[in-house]
């Protein structure tokens, strides 16, 4: 009864985790957006500590720690306070509205879904839903870094196809050796930091952070 119980949170969590992301996708605000992003997070850590105690794989709790410490506070609070420094606007600017956006969105996640329930050789996962809504994570982050104007919600998208790719782990083969997940956790870290320093560079050398004006470095 008990493992029935884990299992139903890793898949209403896993479709908290999928409508999180259109949330973020579609949000007009800068600030709903990394709020979104945190909340995005703190699912990924809830399915991963589920994964533990399902699985009976232990070390998966110092992932879900690290990843509530980092992605779900650390790098929100670098966001926010990056934008109040900047003086940015709250608006998000995009290359599409978001209604079309969001139609996208949905035609991006039927295809995942089609695409992964053909798969026979996932039959025998945890939840095979989770892998088809970790897919559909990697398209809608790829879709928001194409589709974004400004840096930062550029290193969003950026931000969640790597929630996506860590799901994928996850749930497909329950966790990485420790070592390598730890790896990988301040690795985002610094990458966070590293991208927040080259948006207060771009914006000291075009007034602003809107990467079209990136194609003034064309010869």
């Amino acid at each position: 009864m008990e493992q029935e119980w884990i299992l139903s949170i890793i898949h209403l969590t896993s479709m908290a985790f999928l409508v999180t992301s259109f949330a973020l996708l579609v949000s007009p605000q800068l600030f709903s957006c990394i709020r979104f992003y945190a909340i995005h997070s703190f699912l990924l850590a809830v399915i991963t500590l589920s994964t533990a105690f399902y699985n009976h794989v232990y070390h998966l709790i110092i992932s879900a720690v690290l990843t509530l410490v980092l992605k779900t506070i650390v790098i929100p609070q670098i966001f926010f306070r990056m934008i109040r420094q900047l003086g940015m606007r709250k608006e998000v600017e995009t290359y599409i509205n978001i209604p079309l956006s969001l139609l996208f969105s949905t035609l991006l996640v039927f295809i995942s879904f089609y695409g992964v329930g053909n798969m026979k050789a996932l039959d025998l996962l945890l939840s095979k839903e989770s892998v088809s809504i970790a897919v559909s994570t990697l398209f809608l982050g790829m879709f928001m870094m194409t589709t974004r104007k400004k840096a930062l919600t550029q290193v969003l998208g950026l931000l969640l196809i790597e929630n996506g790719v860590f799901l994928m782990g996850v749930t497909t083969t329950f966790g990485m050796p420790l070592l390598v997940e730890i790896g990988i956790f301040f690795d985002v870290l610094v990458g966070a930091i590293i991208m927040g320093v080259f948006v207060f560079k771009i914006r000291g050398a075009f007034e602003g952070i809107d990467v079209d004006k990136l194609t003034m470095l064309k010869g």
